[in-house]
């Protein structure tokens, strides 16, 4: 039977039409150029529209989704003066040449090549980049560039927004903070890598703590953390923060819950230099100690086998130094925040663990 779902109801023979019943629903069949038809309702016939319709303008907005986006990062692209943007690069020692965005800036309005392509031979980082390319818009626009050289800077700066918005905002807003790190661009450099870490990373405060040890060591992790909270605080206080409030909010709570980590590292040292002394174990590390109980405190399931690797890995390798230091292990955890932790059950359960180490070290012991 064919189905036909518009036609000239001039050319329908009527004789013969009947209803047919399927639920709640009406078709109409009859015949058609000889053949039997079947036309349906109108109800579903609407339904078959609207489900075109929709899928028209799914595609639509599909295709515009791209250019929607360029919009939006127009709307909320960091218009800096020229004079702010001097005192960014100056800030952050990112140029030896402070006549580079100069040089820079006539390349790009020459119109000769991609200016994005520009701004990345010159600068490895997106923010310097970003200053590049507003530094050279800004000019062409006092000496009245062509306007397709103006608009290539247009898109160059929309795209580094659209990818790079939150960390470009990251720096922007923290660079009189990363400039206490240090005087070198090295030392600024790797401060603002550690705050797009902590800003833009993985969100568990465990997560963040291993960072820092990892960014600061164990001889800066104390100052590290002073810069990073002085740094969220910038941020937070900014026209355009580097992202939501809240979670700038929510990372001020987790540093003030890690400060209290530096005694523990503090742990770690002193028991670094109890186990030279009376063992003459001089192979562990404070940090990588640190690192161990970081790891610990965040893993679901921790059994004895655990701490006692951990042990060997710090050179306690045998029944007496380990004993000493699974005891003071067992200590420092406790002094851990509480908020590293899984929950309740699972520091529990670390605690169970260390202590079923330190028991098995006993019984060794004593055989």
């Amino acid at each position: 039977m064919t189905r036909v779902e518009s036609f000239n109801t001039s050319s329908f023979d009527g004789t013969g039409l009947q209803s047919r019943a399927g639920g709640n629903s009406q078709a109409a069949v009859g015949q058609f150029a000889g053949q039997q038809v079947q036309v349906d309702e109108v109800d579903s016939m609407l339904s078959d529209a609207a489900e075109e319709i929709s899928m028209h303008h799914a595609e639509k907005a599909e295709s515009k989704h791209s250019s929607e986006r360029k919009k939006e990062a127009v709307r909320s692209l960091e218009i800096m003066g020229a004079e702010a943007i001097m005192a960014y690069m100056d800030a952050a020692q990112a140029s030896e040449d402070p006549e580079q965005l100069v040089h820079l800036a006539k390349r790009m309005l020459s119109g000769m090549g991609d200016p994005a392509q520009h701004a990345r031979e010159a600068f490895s980082g997106p923010t310097e980049q970003f200053m590049a390319l507003q530094y050279a818009l800004q000019q062409g626009e006092r000496e009245g560039v062509a306007g397709d050289i103006l608009e290539a800077l247009r898109e160059s700066l929309q795209d580094l927004e659209m990818s790079h918005g939150p960390a470009i905002r990251a720096d922007i807003n923290t660079v009189g903070t990363a400039r206490q790190a240090g005087s070198q661009r090295i030392d600024i450099a790797h401060f603002q890598a550690a705050y797009r870490d902590v800003v833009l990373g993985e969100s568990t405060l465990a997560a963040t703590l291993k960072m820092a040890l990892e960014r600061f060591g164990d001889k800066d992790f104390g100052a590290g953390l002073q810069r990073l909270t002085q740094a969220l605080g910038q941020d937070l206080s900014s026209a355009r923060p580097s992202c939501e409030p809240a979670r700038l909010q929510s990372l001020v709570q987790d540093l003030f819950h890690l400060n209290v980590t530096v005694t523990v590292l503090d742990g770690c040292k002193e028991l670094q230099a109890q186990l030279a002394q009376k063992h003459g174990v001089s192979s562990m590390s404070p940090l990588v100690l640190m690192r161990g109980l970081v790891d610990v405190s965040a893993e679901k399931w921790v059994s004895a086998q655990r701490f006692t690797s951990l042990s060997t890995t710090c050179g306690a390798g045998t029944p007496a130094p380990q004993i000493h230091f699974l005891t003071r292990v067992k200590a420092l955890l406790r002094e851990m925040p509480v908020q590293v932790f899984i929950d309740a059950d699972q520091r529990q359960a670390v605690f169970a663990a260390a202590q079923e180490a330190l028991d098995q070290a006993i019984d060794l012991e004593e055989y």
